[in-house]
């Protein structure tokens, strides 16, 4: 009976003890939850997030440091009193302005530009700017630049506002740019290249000290009217026949004078092939000249040396006898003849030949003598 007793007591005392606990548990979890409420409301009236890809800026509305604060806030929440402080978000992101022609179903609120050229047409161009807003102020790339309070300050607090101011002087820039071009020069890249880098430049230099960095500017296409492109065809036309036609002349001109360079050369070639004959035929009378001159000093040489030969013939004949001369002719006109007989006549007696054969021997001597007729 008394353990029985005891077991109840101890069963009581442990459900009470659990009661308790849980309890306690109940309460903690709704302080949890109040202190939880309290804070949200504490954050929801006093205090602003601010999200990531963005800065905040702080506007204090009276009392000490009233105005904008020039330090910009980083991503999270951020304490703001209402009526007090506010807090504005400039976002970090790129963005873009959008120059398209609505026309062909573009969603851009800005429409295409119309560019007046320096010769007086209108052309249609689409253009996009790609921009970001700075998170500070400072410098970069060489560049002195504001922050969001700048920007907040001087063009205002809205995306609408910002994009509005953006694409007035963006939209200026571009026009004054691209109207130092004529229409033909459009078709020229490096040259329009160039206009476009000259507005890209101009809008950096105006919007860095606001706190926009313009990151590029792009031209995306260009359209000229119905009238503009026949006009533009035609003056093309017109500048490739003149370009043709003065090639053409240049080529007949380079002909002429090709032609003129060959009856030159062949002149000179005629007239060399007849200084050569002229040569030949001089270089051949003298020729001749002199082969003559040389027959007519041999001549010359032989009779002289006949004469040499005849004078010195006389003075031996003058001192020996003209008698020995004819002899001695006779007597080698007798050593040719062969055959025959001469009689009365000693061989060995010359003195009988010579008066023989120099015919001054009597007839009777030469009767005697019979000579045949030579073979």
């Amino acid at each position: 009976m008394v353990s029985q007793q005891h077991l109840s007591q101890s069963s009581l005392s442990s459900s009470r003890s659990h009661r308790e606990s849980g309890k306690f548990v109940g309460s903690f979890l709704f302080l949890i939850v109040m202190m939880s409420a309290v804070l949200a409301g504490v954050a929801f009236f006093f205090g602003t997030i601010v999200p990531v890809g963005a800065v905040g800026v702080r506007k204090i509305a009276f009392g000490p440091g009233q105005g904008l604060r020039t330090k910009s806030l980083a991503p999270g929440l951020q304490w703001a009193i209402p009526g007090y402080s506010t807090i504005y978000q400039v976002p970090q992101t790129l963005r873009i302005i959008d120059f398209s022609n609505r026309d062909e179903g573009s969603a851009s609120p800005f429409d295409s530009l119309d560019i007046p050229t320096i010769d007086g047409t209108t052309v249609d161009v689409d253009a996009a700017v790609i921009y970001r807003f700075y998170a500070r102020a400072g410098r970069d790339e060489g560049m002195d630049h504001g922050g969001p309070s700048d920007l907040i300050q001087n063009v205002g607090a809205t995306d609408t506002q910002w994009a509005k101011y953006i694409s007035q002087v963006a939209e200026n820039e571009l026009k004054r740019a691209l109207s130092a071009l004529s229409t033909a020069e459009f078709y020229d890249p490096l040259a329009r290249e160039a206009r476009v880098g000259i507005a890209e430049h101009e809008l950096q230099n105006i919007l860095a000290p606001l706190g926009v960095q313009v990151q590029s500017v792009l031209l995306r296409r260009y359209r000229y009217r119905e009238e503009i492109d026949q006009a533009i065809f035609k003056k093309n036309l017109q500048e490739l026949e003149s370009a043709y036609n003065k090639v053409g002349g240049e080529f007949a001109e380079a002909q002429r004078d090709v032609n003129k360079v060959a009856s030159e050369g062949d002149v000179r070639i005629k007239n060399l092939e007849r200084q050569g004959l002229g040569m030949v035929e001089t270089i051949r009378s003298e020729g001749d000249l002199y082969r003559r001159e040389k027959y007519a000093q041999g001549d010359l040489s032989v009779a002289e040396a006949r004469a040499t030969v005849d004078k010195m013939r006389s003075d031996v004949l003058s001192k020996v006898g003209a008698d020995v001369y004819v002899a001695l002719q006779l007597a080698q006109l007798l050593a040719s003849l062969k055959g025959g007989v001469v009689t009365n006549l000693d061989p060995y007696d010359f003195d009988a030949w010579v008066k023989k054969l120099a015919g001054s021997t009597k007839n009777t001597a030469s009767e005697n003598a019979e000579v045949p007729n030579a073979r």
